[in-house]
């Protein structure tokens, strides 16, 4: 059976991989002012701001695995995630993504 810990960091990164497989598709359009490339984009942000809703109510469990959101993310940054981020790469330093 699989955790609820281990369902929401697989769902983090499906949805990590969505915006990351659309913003490239979107900038490596033939025709970035189009209509089809603004639709994209306004899609995206639709994305964006699922996911942060999505790391917002999941903060404990994404933070204490060492997730930060997003780089595209709009939430503004709490001590408490970078903390519980920091103690996880402390924890497990092999783990600690390249720079």
């Amino acid at each position: 059976m699989i955790s609820f810990e281990h369902r929401v960091l697989s769902e983090y990164r499906i949805k990590i991989a969505k915006i990351e497989t659309l913003a490239k598709s979107i900038v490596v359009h033939r025709e970035p002012k189009g209509d089809e490339a603004k639709g994209a984009s306004e899609f995206l942000d639709v994305l964006i701001n699922d996911t942060d809703r999505f790391y917002k109510e999941n903060s404990e469990v994404l933070s204490s695995n060492g997730k930060r959101p997003h780089a595209r993310s709009r939430l503004p940054e709490e001590k408490k995630w970078n903390e519980n981020v920091e103690q996880y790469y402390e924890k497990n330093p092999r783990r600690r993504p390249r720079k």
